[in-house]
């Protein structure tokens, strides 16, 4: 807390500034150039043989390292499963930032069109092990003609051109045939052509369907859209990692998680998503006084019953209402936090800074009562201050209109939201291990 009540002058100090920046129109969307040094937040490339912290780049290095010394341990199906949502949540949120900042000429488009970009190396590098450094940069290459190609239709249906708008559409969904093609040919027994251009059409529907939404400024639509991206999203993931685990067997360990355990531990894991993803669309749009914002704060406040319902079937109907009750002011507080920052009232800052921080201690004080054993209160304190911590750093990189600090900042968020849900989900399997055989 005292961190950022250090930084609390410095950000109010640029909130006009800032305010000034949120009026400018972003640069042009455009691919990075090979001779470009990695942004700070990218993961390291396959071949690296340091460990990342990130789950995607870990898994993947891990791999690598098994590939030249069979002694190491298999990777952990499961394990595998979540590295590939990673990637491909980072898609649909960094699409979904991008499509925001875009339609409301924010000056961070361009930089959350370069993470987006980064994304689909990413994802091109998570192949390589198992399909060699050619498969992994032509992937890249058509997800980022994906990229910019969508960027292509999003100017042109903003423009109101008809003609624009249908030829990028055309070459939109000529790339997607192009990308269920390659990853037919990469794995024809487990991603058959038809199932991969299913998955692909898919894809593209639902995002445009949710950047209509936003052009029309059907910001219920736009909820609803999205939660359908995300939800598809997740199930061509799943696809995508069932197929490499089915072709590459040997790579793998023999599953030792029952079903119920990985149901949970996925149902988890989008939850605590949800939270991040929705926390970051309040933020953009408080900051950047967008007019979904009361929109954005009722689903995120609906995230926090739904994360109340989670526990309900261990944890009884009581319990889930108290756990929804103290995430609603663990949000309203960051509310009130978010608008005495902005308006630089340096008082009420303080005020609902002590009051959010003392929240974030009454919930570590529940998860504790709740599994004592499994969830100590000094871990879950921890857990829950830095998960305050990285959110202020977020929205002061907002506020402060560092955008590259801005994209960082969101990058840990996300990773230790996935770390939290982890720790929360050993503690239920851990507790009611019948519930989970």
């Amino acid at each position: 807390m005292k961190l950022f009540q250090s930084k609390l002058f410095a950000l109010i100090a640029s909130v006009a500034i800032a305010a000034q920046l949120l009026a400018a129109c972003s640069p042009a969307i455009s691919a990075p150039t090979q001779e470009s040094t990695e942004p700070p937040h990218s993961h390291a490339a396959p071949d690296s043989k340091v460990l990342n912290s990130a789950e995607s780049a870990s898994t993947t290095d891990l791999l690598v390292v098994h590939q030249t010394n069979p002694t190491l341990k298999k990777i952990a199906p499961l394990v595998f499963q979540q590295a590939v949502r990673k990637l491909w949540e980072d898609h649909v949120t960094w699409t979904r930032v991008y499509i925001i900042a875009a339609l409301a000429d924010l000056p961070e488009a361009d930089t959350a069109a370069q993470r987006l970009l980064q994304n689909q190396v990413d994802i091109g590098n998570a192949i390589k092990p198992f399909y060699g450094d050619q498969a992994g940069e032509q992937l890249t290459s058509l997800l980022n003609d994906h990229i910019l190609t969508a960027a292509d239709l999003l100017a042109a249906a903003k423009s109101g051109d008809i003609v624009k708008f249908e030829e990028a559409n055309t070459r939109w969904y000529e790339n997607a045939d192009q990308i269920a093609a390659f990853l037919n040919g990469a794995n024809p027994d487990n991603w058959p052509l038809a199932d991969m251009q299913s998955m692909m059409k898919s894809h593209l529907d639902l995002t445009l369907e949710e950047a209509t939404a936003r052009l029309n400024e059907d910001w219920s639509g736009d909820v609803a859209a999205y939660d359908k991206v995300h939800d598809e999203i997740l199930h061509m993931a799943d696809m995508l990692s069932d197929g490499i685990i089915k072709q590459f067997p040997k790579n793998f360990a023999n599953q030792k998680a029952s079903q119920q355990e990985i149901d949970l531990t996925l149902a988890m894991d989008k939850l605590w998503e949800d939270h991040v993803t929705w926390t970051r669309v309040f933020i953009i749009s408080v900051t950047s006084d967008l007019p979904d914002a009361g929109t954005a704060a009722e689903r995120l406040l609906q995230n926090q019953v739904d994360i109340g319902n989670a526990i309900k079937p261990v944890y009884g109907d009581e319990a889930g209402e108290q756990l929804t009750s103290l995430l609603n002011d663990h949000i309203l507080t960051a509310a009130d936090l978010l608008a005495a920052a902005k308006s630089g009232d340096i008082a009420k800052f303080e005020e609902a800074n002590k009051r959010w921080y003392d929240n974030a201690d009454q919930i570590a004080t529940f998860l504790n009562s709740a599994n004592p054993d499994n969830w100590p209160l000094a871990d879950m304190q921890s857990m829950m201050n830095s998960h305050l911590d990285l959110t202020l750093e977020e929205a002061t990189a907002r506020l402060n209109g560092d955008w590259a600090g801005d994209v960082v900042a969101y990058d840990k968020v996300h990773d230790e939201i996935l770390h939290m849900a982890g720790m929360l989900t050993e503690g239920i399997v851990a507790q009611f291990p019948k519930n989970f055989k």
